[in-house]
């Protein structure tokens, strides 16, 4: 995969003599020029992840299957999606808030979805997997094993000392008595607000570790012992993309206001919409909330649908969704929301990009060593 010099990347035009006070303005780069190359790399760092979990769990199965536990709890061994993407975007602010015309008429907000039987609304089941398939393109993956998932899977049919023999196995007698105290017959340690309690790992968990990392060094635990995948400067990124958008932030909300919808105000690139969907008495929580962001909406109608009324709340949200969707296009905030979030986006990703491909030669180099385990 040819990649171009992360130097070359963010290359901007410096003064020809002398210094200024004032940083020289960003220009725009070239999005279609990076695209493919960051979602490559990004895909990359979900792949190794994912190789490197499942060989950490195979070199754990074979110690506890060695002991003679040849079933193995799901939720210690899940297998998670990938997390790839079609692109390297992360997901936008403005997707909790600007649907498409099309998908304002269709599905509103989603904030519907929270209420009891949603599924009663026209078109429920369709639009509810349309619902499931927004979760996972948002990054929601869950693995739920409730009591009907649970009968799949035979280690719920052990008996609890069963159970806590092998969790003991896996992560040691203390790791078991902390993460499982129902099993070892002992009430919870009271460990305070929010104070953090080291726990010892041993069993074949720490064993795995050992085989791979080499054991833990002073100040490492389980959580920490593999290498750290690089981080930008996010806060910089979501100001890159406020600046880009302020002038159509002001553009938006007038429009709102002209269409009888005044009182709309931004909080960090979001239009609190579910806050105010929740506030005028649609369900009990809101699917998306700043709770230190204050009121930034109106005053809810007095005609709102009864909470009980999904197919109220739909077309109440609709309406609602076809105005935040027209006012997007006709305000131009949709075109520049777009364009600010690709720049922010493309200037954070370039910035890591050479600490993440050194990163990935450091996930190779364990997936090789635990390849190497598991092959004895």
């Amino acid at each position: 995969m040819h990649r171009k010099p992360l130097a070359l990347a963010l290359a901007l035009p410096l003064a020809a003599a002398g210094c200024s006070w004032f940083a020289p303005e960003e220009e725009d780069l070239d999005f279609a020029e990076y695209e493919q190359q960051l979602t490559e790399t990004y895909n990359e760092s979900m792949r190794l992840s994912a190789e490197l979990d499942a060989a950490e769990a195979r070199i754990a199965q074979a110690c506890l299957e060695a002991q003679g536990f040849t079933v193995h709890d799901p939720w210690e061994f899940r297998e998670e999606p990938t997390g790839e993407r079609e692109t390297f975007l992360d997901t936008p602010p403005y997707d909790w808030f600007l649907p498409s015309a099309e998908d304002a008429a269709r599905r509103g907000f989603w904030q519907w979805t929270t209420l009891a039987a949603p599924e009663t609304v026209e078109d429920g089941d369709a639009l509810l997997a349309e619902w499931d398939a927004f979760q996972a393109e948002m990054g929601w993956y869950s693995v739920d094993f409730g009591e009907d998932e649970q009968e799949e899977y035979p280690f719920f049919d052990l008996s609890e000392e069963e159970r806590y023999a092998w969790y003991v196995a896996y992560g040691g007698e203390a790791w078991a008595e902390f993460h499982h105290p129902d099993l070892a017959g002992i009430e919870p340690e009271e460990t305070g607000d929010g104070e953090e309690v080291e726990v010892p790992v041993g069993g074949c968990k720490l064993e795995m570790i050992e085989a791979v990392y080499g054991g833990l060094e002073e100040g490492q635990d389980e959580h920490t012992v593999r290498p750290e995948q690089p981080d930008g400067d996010w806060t910089r990124m979501k100001e890159r993309f406020a600046e880009e958008t302020a002038d159509a932030e002001v553009a938006f909300t007038d429009c709102l206001a002209d269409r009888g919808q005044e009182g709309w105000e931004f909080y960090e690139g979001q239009i609190l919409v579910h806050d105010y969907l929740v506030a005028a008495g649609e369900g009990v929580y809101a699917l998306n909330s700043y709770p230190d962001a204050g009121v930034r909406w109106p005053d809810p109608p007095d005609d709102a649908p009864d909470g009980d009324d999904a197919q109220g709340w739909l077309d109440f949200e609709r309406a609602l969704a076809a105005d935040f969707a027209e006012c997007g296009d006709e305000s131009g905030y949709r075109e520049a929301a777009v364009h600010g979030w690709q720049q922010a986006q493309l200037r954070y990703y370039l910035d890591i990009e050479t600490a993440v491909f050194a990163w990935h030669d450091e996930m190779r180099e364990l997936i090789a060593k635990a390849q190497e385990v598991i092959g004895e």
